[in-house]
């Protein structure tokens, strides 16, 4: 059981809470109080939260000094460690919360929905759809899009280093490839047409990120999702496909040349980089 180092005032919804310094060098604040201040059933709420594998890892016991009649005792307080706090926040039902708090806790489940989508878009959406999104999007949008799929990165080569790879999230991934697949399958046999298999797909990933990365490095004003989309859009427009993973399997050969053509616009001189140099097996189906 960790146990206090240091506290500190934490402001929060207008309410003043103690955020606790544990020994385990996490902050943690007391749910009890959280659940005073939003006037909601706070043994309601620790069931919840220990029924959560997403975070019941993260509701501990502290022993914490609390008033008792004239004086003060020592007891176990269950506390939140800060890193949930947002999840579990956004799990609350709204209509529960005390009045005065409850447009607050309404606009902070919004902004939650809305940072967990660009937290998690890239590992969602395949590249090219996304690409298709971010070009109807503003360029403040298309900004923090490309802050927060930086940030993912980041995030996982520091899992990988440290050895937390969550083989979950790769099967689920793993799941998604499976699915696109299908579904790229399935409308193939339905416009009687033979497309790109799911390596070529990936080949054309890889060049029009390259070609991107090259107008960006040109541009640099302009951000790197926005490349992107306006790579992906050119390719689209070009070959007639709304994404480029249902390209007919007869144009990769034109859709290699087209993109190794405009990398070598943008970079005269420069080696052609090795994936624009051949094609992957044909699909078979």
């Amino acid at each position: 059981m960790p146990e206090i180092v240091h506290s500190v005032p934490f402001v929060f919804y207008g309410e003043t809470f103690k955020a606790y310094l544990a020994s385990d060098r996490q902050w943690y604040i007391p749910i009890n109080e959280v659940c005073s201040a939003l006037d909601i059933d706070p043994r309601s709420q620790r069931r919840r939260i220990q029924e959560d594998e997403a975070i019941a890892h993260r509701l501990v016991n502290i022993p914490v000094e609390t008033p008792y009649q004239d004086t003060t005792r020592v007891q176990d307080v269950s506390c939140l460690n800060l890193r949930a706090l947002p999840y579990w926040l956004g799990t609350i039902d709204a209509k529960r919360v005390r009045e005065e708090h409850r447009k607050k806790v309404i606009l902070f489940k919004r902004e939650f929905a809305e940072a967990a989508w660009f937290v998690f878009r890239s590992d969602i959406v395949p590249r090219d759809v996304l690409a298709e999104m971010d070009s109807f999007a503003t360029p403040q949008e298309q900004e923090y899009a490309a802050l927060m799929d930086d940030a993912r990165l980041l995030r996982r080569k520091l899992d990988l280093l440290s050895g937390r790879v969550d083989e979950e999230l790769a099967r689920v991934g793993a799941t998604m490839q499976d699915i696109e697949g299908r579904l790229g399958t399935l409308e193939a046999k339905l416009v009687g047409r033979s497309i790109v298999n799911s390596a070529q797909a990936k080949q054309i990933d890889d060049m029009i990120a390259l070609v991107a990365l090259a107008e960006h490095e040109t541009h640099p004003r302009k951000s790197k999702s926005l490349c992107f989309a306006e790579v992906h859009n050119d390719f689209k427009d070009t070959f007639q496909v709304h994404i480029y993973s249902v390209l007919p399997a007869d144009k990769m050969e034109q859709a290699i040349n087209y993109l190794a053509g405009r990398w070598s616009r943008i970079k005269p001189g420069e080696p052609l980089p090795e994936v624009f140099r051949g094609s992957h097996q044909p699909s078979l189906f």
